[in-house]
């Protein structure tokens, strides 16, 4: 039987609200998919990519869609807009997708919304999609929740806005922000981020478009140049032992909270391998002379992962460890491998010998003498005990103009 006109009208505005409801459903999926910060993201709008497509411009590739604009790299184009009906409370504006390189302070990519409304409205709808909302946590104005990724996992961090995570970490953050009058809600993955991390949590992003893989430089693979070899021959500073391990805490004048380090020695000839942990967050390799003079550095968990070699020094050292005579060094470093625009940096030391007392009022266990070297290198000053049955200098006190710390061994091992 041929319905009429009216009743196929009647029909069809009948499967409108259940039409618009499963349109509310799949839109709501995936912006709790995005508070995730994972791929599931992108798998999430390719399976409602019928919902998305008349409020977004779409791509797709395998199991996975996205968000399209025109440019991620260049912030003229890195954002189009989003017109969909306000999802779990919230009215998307536009989205944007951006990458930048800073160097050694890291690469980051970012991924969000801009949405309407202030900062703590927004961040009070979003916290309902949330697994886990009390980690996103307001501070200075901002809601954030960050994680750091230890091996194959994230591992919840206290947010540390301002502070850049470098090459050698990497971050993954929700954040929900002012912009203008408005409020972006950001995913970023940031720090030493490579191209199976992306992999991993940006389907989105053509492998074309990864970061290059940078070989790391062994501090091993460094050569020390023979014309600074040459200079360290003086008797008083060479080695007396095989390994020297110790542990210490470096206490603040205004009696903040202290940091404990330990450094492991290892006799090479007359130069000492040196390795310093610090509080167990990051090391420093180092090849040294008596713990005076730097050969070479690298530091592991920060920084760039490149050495800095000492290549040139000029050495003056006395004769023997007689009061108020002077031990000083200029050393010319430059960093490993360089850069175009790097250029040599040069740092001069000056120790002035003092008096004698017993290496046991640095530490119980050791024997004979300690020598008193007072210390200047430029806004740097020490007081350092050389203890001359090891021939090696330990830091009593350090001082520059940003802080003041006095050092308390607290454990020493040597092998001779």
């Amino acid at each position: 039987m041929k319905l009429p006109a009216s009743a196929l009208l009647l029909s069809c505005a009948l499967c409108l609200p259940a039409i618009a409801h499963a349109d509310d459903a799949a839109l709501t999926d995936t912006l709790k998919a995005f508070t995730r910060c994972d791929a599931s993201f992108f798998s999430s709008l390719n399976t409602h990519r019928a919902a998305w497509q008349a409020y977004a411009p779409l791509k797709q590739d395998k199991d996975f869609s996205w968000i399209a604009v025109v440019n991620r790299g260049d912030h003229k184009a890195n954002q189009v807009p989003v017109s969909a009906p306000p999802i779990a409370g919230l009215k998307l504006l536009a989205y944007a997708d951006e990458a930048t390189d800073l160097d050694q302070l890291g690469r980051y990519y970012y991924w969000g919304f801009v949405v309407q409304g202030g900062v703590d409205e927004v961040a009070r709808r979003l916290a309902l999609l949330l697994d886990q909302p009390a980690r996103l946590q307001k501070i200075d104005g901002s809601y954030i929740r960050s994680e750091l990724k230890v091996d194959d996992r994230w591992q919840a961090i206290k947010p540390q806005p301002g502070k850049a995570p470098g090459t050698r970490n990497v971050e993954r953050v929700l954040i929900v922000e002012p912009d203008g009058e408005q409020t972006r809600v950001s995913c970023s993955v940031q720090g030493g981020v490579d191209a199976a991390l992306l992999a991993w949590l940006r389907p989105d992003i053509a492998p074309v478009d990864y970061p290059r893989t940078v070989v790391e430089t062994s501090i091993n693979d460094v050569e020390i140049p023979a014309g600074v070899l040459q200079q360290l021959t003086s008797p008083l500073l060479q080695p007396k032992f095989k390994t020297l391990s110790y542990t210490y805490r470096s206490k603040k004048a205004d009696n903040s909270k202290d940091s404990l380090t330990s450094v492991t020695f290892t006799a090479d000839g007359g130069l000492l391998k040196k390795n310093e942990v610090y509080a167990n967050t990051f090391n420093v390799d180092r090849v040294v002379q008596a713990d005076l003079i730097q050969l070479k550095s690298k530091m592991n968990g920060i920084g760039d992962g490149r050495v800095l070699q000492t290549r040139a020094v000029e050495l003056n050292v006395p004769s023997s460890w007689t009061q108020g005579q002077t031990l000083s060094a200029t050393l010319q470093m430059i960093n490993v491998p360089a850069q175009p625009t790097d250029q040599p940096s040069a740092t001069v030391l000056t120790c002035k010998v003092g008096e004698r007392f017993p290496a046991r009022q640095v530490f119980a266990s050791l024997s004979g003498d300690a020598i008193k070297l007072e210390c200047d290198q430029g806004d740097y000053k020490t007081s350092r005990a050389f203890i001359e049955d090891l021939g090696i200098a330990l830091t009593l006190e350090s001082t520059s103009s940003e802080f003041h710390y006095v050092n308390e061994y607290t454990a020493l091992d040597v092998v001779r």
